[in-house]
């Protein structure tokens, strides 16, 4: 989880650990926190449209987030990664709310300005993540804040590359630097500031992924949705031909 890149080089694609968003190891509340969430396990993901064990939900982030390949579910990794999430749901009832598990809740109603995001990115932002959201690393060349656009972050298909995803994210852990709760928490961010900061990086360009145009199947897309969608009609021949259906998702 916190070597992801290291230890997988063969499926992450991106310049990702799990605990790039995932943070603290995943015990960190609002930032899509790892406590209790295997007791939820089975769950139906409207997004698939079908039931995922958290083996599919482990190579969703594989195929979106990490812009990688699926790991085997028989493999010593995935038993390891599956094990862990066992563990930090070990004493959680399957029926607990585990508080801070969830995202920070941001309304959809609120209306982006990406072009006063990209200033608070420089200002808030860059300092960490670059100017160009490149990311910046250690003196041994290790990543140790991850890249939020770029050839080497999370594809278009993650959950992240949404508004409203990423602006609840935004407004529940960062800046680190800057939280009412360090190292991360419900920061100074107003939910308008994380909406158009939001905005404006998810928008920044980023690997495709092809086959999100059979994301949501029954219907139900969320407004933010960067692609086109077999479902609503509104995809080209083209962008049809190219894409394979995925073998799960996140």
């Amino acid at each position: 989880m916190t070597q992801t890149k290291k230890l997988l080089p063969n499926n992450v694609g991106a310049a990702m650990n799990c605990t790039s968003c995932h943070l603290g190891g995943g015990f960190v509340p609002h930032s899509s926190a790892f406590v209790g969430q295997n007791a939820l396990y089975p769950m139906y993901n409207p997004r698939a449209a079908r039931v995922v064990s958290m083996a599919d939900r482990i190579n969703g982030c594989m195929l979106r987030s990490m812009n990688g390949k699926p790991i085997p579910k028989n493999s010593p990794e995935m038993k390891a990664m599956l094990a862990f999430m066992a563990w930090m749901a070990k004493d959680v009832p399957a029926d607990a709310k585990v508080k801070g598990a969830a995202l920070y809740k941001i309304s959809t109603s609120i209306k982006p300005d990406p072009v006063r995001g990209k200033a608070i990115y420089a200002e808030r932002c860059a300092a960490c993540h670059g100017i160009d959201g490149e990311g910046s690393k250690n003196a041994k060349g290790e990543y140790v804040f991850p890249p939020l656009w770029g050839p080497d972050s999370f594809n278009i298909g993650a959950g992240m590359a949404r508004t409203y995803t990423a602006a609840g994210f935004v407004k529940g852990a960062m800046p680190v630097a800057d939280s009412l709760h360090p190292p991360t928490g419900v920061g100074r961010m107003s939910d308008q500031d994380a909406v158009d900061v939001a905005d404006y990086f998810s928008h920044q360009p980023r690997p495709d992924f092809p086959a999100a145009i059979y994301d949501w199947p029954k219907g139900g897309a969320p407004k933010d949705v960067r692609y086109c969608l077999v479902s609503l009609g509104n995809c080209t021949p083209a962008e049809i031909a190219k894409a394979p259906k995925p073998p799960g998702g996140k």
